[in-house]
């Protein structure tokens, strides 16, 4: 066996991760499948996009507001117990839908409400959720454990929206919940088994919230790798992160296609994070920081190609390249915060990480959307891609301070 791929081997089975990693592939499914679940049960309910929007931005809002108090949480008090909350609220919440909907009780309000809370329960635990992973693997297999992770969700965002669809026309959307709600309680149970190796006590020193924050953020702002990988990584967030959801848009109103466009357009995005996901889980040591540089210049790139692309023959490809530079940019960034950050920032430092990916999805849908009504949809593109590859031009400079910052004991080995 290749080393690459031994090391993807050790790392699933290394316990407690083996199970957290076995907890990830129900909770993820369930969650791509509930999407399609509930953006179905709003529309029956109000036959609105605009409603549609509105639950999405209800449910990721939050994060906007309460990411960088789940930081603080996370460096204050022990992460495992701040997840395993959040998880059986989520248990309970999705099973509520589902009784409700048995009874014929649920209303629109009660389905919002219901997301909010979850949103408050995601946005204050998202950051002890990623630093977890630290605690379950040694740091040198950190980048691997990260990269399974990245891999198990794009696999997910595959299938779980076939499932869920099979399910709803099978039988119904109440049974689609209640399996969703097994999903998720399966989740819950995996992180019980390792409740101990993950609720150690917090290493913050415990000062107040807002001087924590404050002081987390200087230091992320201040250090040579982080501040300038949370530039990167807001760039291309805001600008090819939106891309995806605008596809329906780019497959019918650019190119002309229906519902097969879209979806091969979607499952090319798929492919191309899962192949990307594979690739960070098996490379050599080292090298990881100029990797996700060069890999935001041919996202950049990939994009205004897409942009231009006449037929779906050629935005495919295309497509799939896309998908794997926004996985580089999500995993390789990630691991690199974590293993840069002390254990008493880690926790802070990540929801600014988490913080900048939703805000950049809300705020960079919105500002493509805009754009794509006043000069349409291709120039749009490019605008946004354009915008990014210049963040890119003011980091590459620094790469050499980024790398010594951020990996000072391996060798670029891209």
């Amino acid at each position: 066996m290749a080393p690459g791929w031994r090391r993807l081997v050790e790392v699933a089975s290394t316990p407690p991760y083996r199970w957290y990693l076995l907890g990830q592939v129900a909770d993820t499914l369930g969650v791509w499948m509930q999407r399609l679940a509930i953006g179905w049960l709003v529309w029956e309910l109000t036959h609105s996009a605009g409603w549609l929007g509105a639950a999405t931005f209800i449910k990721f809002a939050p994060t906007i507001a309460l990411g960088l108090v789940g930081g603080w949480l996370a460096d204050r008090f022990p992460r495992g117990l701040i997840v395993i909350s959040v998880q059986a609220l989520a248990v309970v919440k999705t099973g509520l839908i589902a009784l409700l909907l048995a009874l014929g009780a649920l209303n629109l309000p009660v389905l919002l409400l219901l997301e909010l809370l979850i949103g408050i329960g995601i946005a204050l635990s998202q950051a002890a959720s990623r630093a977890l992973v630290v605690e379950m693997v040694p740091a040198d297999r950190l980048p691997s454990a990260i990269a399974l992770s990245s891999i198990v969700f794009n696999i997910s965002s595959l299938i779980g929206p076939v499932i869920a669809g099979a399910i709803m026309v099978a039988i119904d959307v109440v049974a689609c919940m209640w399996i969703i709600t097994a999903l998720f309680a399966t989740n819950l149970a995996a992180y019980v088994s390792i409740a101990r190796r993950i609720s150690r006590p917090s290493a913050s020193q415990g000062e107040p919230m807002l001087r924590a924050i404050s002081s987390a953020l200087r230091h992320a702002i201040g250090h040579d790798g982080i501040g300038p990988l949370l530039a990167l990584h807001l760039a291309f967030t805001l600008s090819a992160r939106p891309l995806i959801e605008l596809l329906p848009a780019f497959a019918g109103g650019v190119l002309g296609g229906g519902v097969g466009d879209v979806t091969m357009l979607t499952s090319a995005v798929g492919i191309g994070a899962a192949a990307a996901g594979l690739y960070l889980g098996t490379r050599r040591q080292g090298g990881l920081c100029l990797l996700v540089v060069y890999a935001m210049l041919g996202l950049g790139i990939a994009m205004l190609a897409f942009a231009e692309a006449p037929t779906l023959l050629v935005a495919t490809p295309l497509a799939v390249f896309v998908g794997a530079g926004m996985t580089i940019r999500g995993a390789g960034i990630e691991t690199l915060i974590q293993l840069a950050s002390s254990d008493q920032l880690r926790g802070r430092v990540l929801s600014f990480y988490g913080m900048l990916l939703n805000g950049g999805v809300a705020c960079g849908s919105v500002m493509m959307g805009l754009l794509a009504d006043a000069i349409g949809l291709r120039l749009a593109i490019v605008v946004m891609a354009l915008g990014a590859l210049g963040v890119w031009a003011w980091v590459h400079p620094r790469r050499a301070r980024m790398t010594a910052a951020l990996e000072p004991h391996n060798p670029p080995q891209v």
